[in-house]
């Protein structure tokens, strides 16, 4: 049985990990739950986190915060995620480049970041667990993913 492939932004990966970033989550129990899902069981789920998350954690966090949150993110956020069989950190290709391109639209100025983990989701033909409502908005008017997940 193929795994279902799921791509989290970085709200779903600080929301699953509020007790790190001391922060509410932004995300539904459904995508807890899926995101949960991917580092306790074997046979469901493939959770890809585009390394662009990282890349926005580090610029959003870590600037304002101390070492030993860095250490906290370290040892409860990424080596957990390095560690999981079900979750991978995808870099970004020549696809994802490809289909990031394609993704403008004026009314609907999505961020740099936003723009490569959507193109991530649109290349793996995989549904995003976000709560952004630019990406929201972005894939009801475009159609460009099977589903989001809240």
């Amino acid at each position: 049985m193929e795994k279902k492939r799921i791509v989290v932004d970085t709200t779903a990966v600080i929301s699953y990990f509020s007790h790190v970033f001391e922060k509410g989550s932004q995300i539904e129990k459904e995508g807890i739950s899926i995101i949960n899902d991917a580092f306790t069981s074997d046979d469901k789920i493939i959770m890809i986190i585009p390394s662009i998350v990282f890349v926005e954690i580090f610029d959003k966090w870590f600037l304002e915060r101390n070492e030993e949150f860095r250490d906290k993110f370290m040892a409860e956020v990424f080596l957990p995620i390095q560690n999981s069989n079900n979750i991978e950190i995808r870099e970004i290709d020549d696809e994802v480049i490809e289909e990031f391109i394609k993704l403008y639209d004026k009314d609907i100025a999505l961020e740099q970041h936003d723009k490569i983990v959507l193109a991530s989701a649109i290349v793996l033909k995989a549904d995003l667990i976000t709560s952004d409502k630019k990406l929201i908005s972005f894939n009801h008017k475009h159609k460009k993913l099977i589903s989001i997940i809240k």
